[in-house]
């Protein structure tokens, strides 16, 4: 029964990991037609800030998703999630919030929960480093 669990257990993890990677290889597929067409508009080679923060936000996406693949492999080597690698998945994906801000848009309150969460990943994220929380959450045999 248990290696009936374990190999179905495995099966789900790397269809997880081909799905996210036929996700990701579109998403840069689009990233990439995104460019030529800002690079391609008239005034051609010039891009706005607009267009850029655009472009940035759709890198840190990809970005994101890579880091996943890499949890998900850590996940497949030592069948542990590492917190240390979510917490950092985390903290880039609020980060490319405050990257991509549009003040004209969102309150600053917005802008101050966004700080506190950062904040506090940042100093999960210490913490987990020093090595107080040394043990995974869920240790998996």
């Amino acid at each position: 029964m248990k290696a009936t669990l374990k190999i179905i257990e495995t099966t789900l993890v790397i269809g997880i990991l081909l799905a996210l990677s036929v996700t990701l290889l579109l998403a840069f597929l689009d990233i990439a037609y995104v460019i030529y067409e800002k690079i391609m508009t008239p005034p051609a080679f010039i891009v706005d800030a607009e267009g850029l923060m655009e472009l940035f936000s759709l890198i840190l996406i990809l970005l994101i998703g890579v880091e996943l693949i890499d949890g998900i492999k850590a996940y497949l080597d030592d069948h542990v999630i590492h917190v240390e690698l979510i917490l950092l998945i985390a903290i880039i994906a609020i980060s490319r919030k405050v990257v991509v801000w549009d003040f004209d848009k969102h309150s600053h309150s917005e802008l101050y929960s966004l700080a506190a969460m950062i904040l506090a990943l940042g100093v999960s994220y210490l913490l987990v480093r020093q090595g107080a929380l040394k043990a995974p959450l869920w240790p998996r045999k």
